[in-house]
């Protein structure tokens, strides 16, 4: 049989393409600046099925990366990873515009209660992770911070009210529990949950932002979209006037985090004459060996990006909304 038709169960990764965002950033409320220079995301083109010829492609090409096909689909068939890695994007497209807001000053979300992770002992049968904490003897609580700071006021043996609600928001009503005490310092109060923040967005923000990013997947554009957003709701600019290409995954904190594909993600920012591929920190030895002429940083969180751009002509250091 022909190597051409012999189907393998691989996935081969191969440069791609890289993306301008400016174009992509939709501000449907507040003011916006369009940039001279550009923040783009890198992207790899990815073969789903490949033939004995690829493999061998694959095989002896440093363009290539193969990986099989278990450790990419896991669980899930072929239909359900698009659809995963389309909710990846969706979630990293909501996560960089609030990093960037916050970064600008702006409370993207509002903390509205104490949501609960898990349960154990006093609160066991009392609460449950459905259950969202607004109030402790009639005092509001809007963070795990806040419940903290009200039960460490009780001690071992008190018994106390909650006011409870569901995550949705209904179903109010009030508890009591008795605290027990910790087991690592039995005169510590012990309600027995796994606190978190409930957020909930801030509708009340001067500014709208929405990003479209069509029918690309991946978490690996959360740096270049939240730097994308920067410079489009800023006057100034945030690149100096040069062709910025970037990859690397973004929390609510501002790290930026691992991507796979680095490699091809290179060879693709150099083949489109970018002036600048910022990637994260640890990607960035293998990502060197493949930028030819193109400048290349490594950074772990948005800060240290925003002074890499500063440092080449951009007013990463000095952004700010302008007054509404």
């Amino acid at each position: 049989m022909s190597m051409t038709f012999v189907q393998l169960p691989y996935f081969a990764f191969k440069p791609g393409s890289v993306n301008e965002l400016s174009r992509r950033i939709v501000v449907s409320k507040g003011k916006s600046f369009e940039p001279a220079g550009e923040i783009h995301f890198t992207t790899i083109k990815q073969d789903a099925s490949i033939n004995g010829w690829e493999f061998l492609e694959g095989t002896f090409k440093d363009s290539v990366h193969l990986i099989d096909e278990e450790s990419i689909l896991g669980t899930r068939n072929r239909d359900e990873n698009q659809t995963f890695n389309f909710e990846l994007m969706r979630v990293s497209k909501s996560t960089a515009v609030a990093v960037a807001l916050s970064h600008l000053g702006l409370d993207p979300y509002k903390a509205t209660g104490i949501g609960i992770v898990a349960v154990e002992g006093p609160s066991k049968g009392n609460l449950t992770t459905s259950d969202v904490i607004v109030r402790v003897n009639g005092q509001d609580v809007f963070t795990d911070k806040d419940l903290i700071v009200q039960i460490r006021k009780f001690k071992p043996g008190d018994l106390i009210k909650l006011d409870v609600e569901q995550i949705d928001g209904s179903d109010l009503r009030e508890i009591s529990i008795q605290l027990g005490s910790r087991e690592d310092d039995p005169s510590v109060a012990f309600l027995g949950i796994s606190p978190q923040t409930r957020l909930e967005d801030n509708n009340d923000m001067p500014v709208n932002v929405l990003v479209n990013t069509g029918r690309i997947g991946g978490n690996s554009a959360g740096l270049a979209l939240t730097l994308a957003v920067l410079d489009v709701l800023t006057p100034g600019e945030l690149t100096g006037g040069l062709q910025i290409a970037t990859t690397g995954t973004i929390d609510l904190e501002g790290n930026i985090g691992p991507i796979g594909g680095v490699e091809q993600k290179t060879i693709t920012a150099r083949e489109a004459g970018m002036d600048l591929f910022l990637v994260p920190e640890n990607s960035f030895d293998k990502a060197i060996k493949h930028a030819g002429e193109m400048r290349i940083e490594g950074v772990s969180d948005l800060d240290d990006a925003l002074q890499v751009l500063a440092q080449l002509g951009g007013n990463g250091d000095s952004l700010q909304l302008p007054k509404y």
